[in-house]
């Protein structure tokens, strides 16, 4: 494939105009797609002299067949802060596993080829230990018995012979949705990358996996249920989490195109990406033996229908803390990928966040509900605001302590084990309305927790 003759770098929430660049039949195809679907990814409009193209939250690249987009993120830090971001959220403990990532990180390497090197190296360790093999329930007429003889269809089927019987038995398969996702991820990327030893690695793994697999038969949509984590397979879960990222920022219906790779788009959705980072650097935060942690925990009974009693709707945070010892405390958190060194919280973030507070409650009935707010800080350091809301008659009623986390100083926070004051920020307001009191943790008692925790 011939590189494009124009690239466009351009930031979150950017906008750029291309001068004397039109779009062709199969660009206007894809430019459509992205506008128009449930959540617009990229806008571009034709103008009389070019395109005027604008970026949103999502990040990545998108292939036109003359001229490429690469939209890079503006909070996570390079592109390279970006992959130990995935990195981190899909569960590999070390972010040092990402060297093979760096060597790459050249001019000309987009993040597409970066996300599926991550997918390379996770499917490369999975071959390694052992591909899983699942017992599929199967039927069939045997020269001998096998597993358990079907007496009624023998009658039915073979009356007086004995050559051919009719059994079922469990057979040994490589032929399962564990292998299939893999397969169906490593097809994606063999078709688009652009470098080329990636693109080689990701040819070899894709024929080991369609020899022992039909990817075809794999069903994106019901993933999530279909496979289920256990002894045999649970080293395939970080090979699975990366293979999902490079299908989510396909799309399903770019997956299984045919054809050739001219026009293509690979986005990231970073406020999907940011909330699951929140969680799991939480998870990571706090001591399993002395909290839970959840993410996106639904609850029917906090709105109820006040004449039948019956729930009404769902309410949703995103993490939900609770500490072991104390089960009437509950911390709500919500995460939101915006700008808001920059500019102030929008008022439906202030109002979803409040409800959270009031349906949550904080600490205890003698403070009054309160909330955590997390959003990306884009200066580089943690950022702490506070709203209150105050009635006419009354003090303050119930609070927001909106927090902005910087995610590379975070990262470095987790790949170091130490608690700097990215993370300080974040466990001090858990603990201030864990206990009710402003937080008391010293510089030194934070870091010790968090070194042992990490």
């Amino acid at each position: 494939m011939m590189a494009p003759y124009h690239r466009l770098i351009l930031a979150e929430w950017k906008e750029e105009v291309l001068r004397g660049i039109t779009l062709s039949s199969r660009d206007r195809i894809l430019a459509d797609e992205l506008m128009f679907e449930s959540e617009p990814k990229l806008l571009v409009e034709e103008l009389r002299e070019g395109l005027r193209i604008k970026a949103r939250s999502w990040v990545g690249v998108v292939r036109f067949e003359e001229f490429e987009v690469h939209i890079e993120p503006k909070l996570a830090g390079d592109q390279i802060g970006l992959i130990n971001m995935i990195n981190f959220t899909a569960g590999l403990d070390a972010l040092s596993k990402n060297s093979g990532a760096r060597s790459i990180a050249i001019e000309g390497v987009d993040l597409f080829d970066l996300v599926a090197l991550l997918l390379v190296e996770a499917c490369e360790g999975v071959v390694r230990k052992g591909l899983f093999a699942d017992y599929v329930e199967c039927e069939d007429n045997l020269p001998v018995v096998r597993g358990r003889l079907l007496g009624d269809r023998q009658i039915l089927r073979r009356f007086g012979q004995i050559d051919r019987l009719e059994c079922r038995f469990d057979e040994q398969q490589y032929d399962s949705a564990e292998n299939q996702l893999l397969g169906v991820a490593l097809r994606a990327c063999g078709r688009r990358v652009i470098h080329g030893g990636v693109r080689r690695r990701a040819k070899e793994l894709q024929a080991i996996f369609e020899n022992i697999c039909d990817p075809a038969k794999f069903d994106v949509e019901s993933a999530e249920q279909m496979i289920v984590y256990h002894r045999l397979n649970d080293h395939y879960r970080e090979a699975h989490e990366i293979a999902r990222f490079v299908l989510d920022g396909l799309g399903i219906h770019d997956v299984f195109a045919k054809g050739g790779t001219t026009c293509f788009a690979f986005l990231i959705d970073m406020n999907t990406l940011f909330e699951r980072f929140v969680h799991r650097l939480i998870d990571r935060l706090l001591p399993r033996d002395r909290y839970r942690v959840a993410y996106q925990h639904a609850s029917k009974s906090i709105i109820q229908n006040a004449v039948t009693d019956k729930p009404y709707s769902r309410v949703i945070p995103d993490i939900l803390i609770q500490p072991r010892s104390r089960p009437n405390v509950r911390i709500a958190m919500d995460a939101k990928y915006k700008i808001y060194d920059e500019r102030k919280i929008s008022p439906e973030d202030v109002y979803q966040t409040f409800v959270y507070a009031y349906a949550y409650g904080g600490a205890a009935a003698a403070t009054f509900p309160a909330a955590i707010l997390i959003y990306p800080s884009s200066t580089g350091a943690a950022k702490e605001l506070r709203l209150r809301i105050r009635s006419t008659t009354t003090s303050a009623r119930a609070q927001i302590i909106a927090l902005g986390i910087p995610i590379p100083a975070a990262l470095a926070d987790v790949e170091d084990g130490v608690c700097r004051d990215a993370t300080k920020a974040l466990l001090n307001a858990i603990e201030e309305l864990e206990s009710g009191l402003p937080s008391t943790r010293s510089k030194a008692e934070a870091g010790l927790h968090v070194a042992h925790s990490f």
